[in-house]
């Protein structure tokens, strides 16, 4: 009888053990799904966010090449303002020499 008392218990045993295991793995299956699906997540949304990136340093890139290019203009602009409004009596002047060069001539140097 304790012979057989002793092997019931062994089996018991085994069997709780075994059944803690198999729910320790699902839970860490489980786990191991949810961090791996977040993760697939993460990569999409890192992915959209460096070709967003991208775009946004490129179109900066081109802004400021066209401020640039408007600044330039606006620099050419008040040189030939303040060029028009010369009242130079030298035969010399860089504003007008400046201007000469231009399409428009200083209409008070000549």
């Amino acid at each position: 009888m304790c012979l057989m008392a002793k092997e019931e218990s062994d089996t018991s045993s085994v069997n709780s053990s075994t059944s803690i295991n198999f729910e320790n793995y699902n839970q860490l299956l489980d786990a191991f799904k949810e961090t791996h699906e977040e993760a697939y997540r993460l990569t999409l949304l890192n992915n959209r966010l460096k070709g967003m990136n991208n775009w946004l340093e490129n179109r900066v890139q081109a802004l400021e090449e066209e401020m640039n290019n408007y600044k330039n203009d606006f620099e050419n602009l008040e040189m030939v303002y303040k060029s028009s409004s010369c009242k130079c009596d030298s035969s010399f002047c860089k504003n007008c020499e400046s201007l000469e060069k231009s399409p428009l001539s200083c209409k008070n140097c000549g």
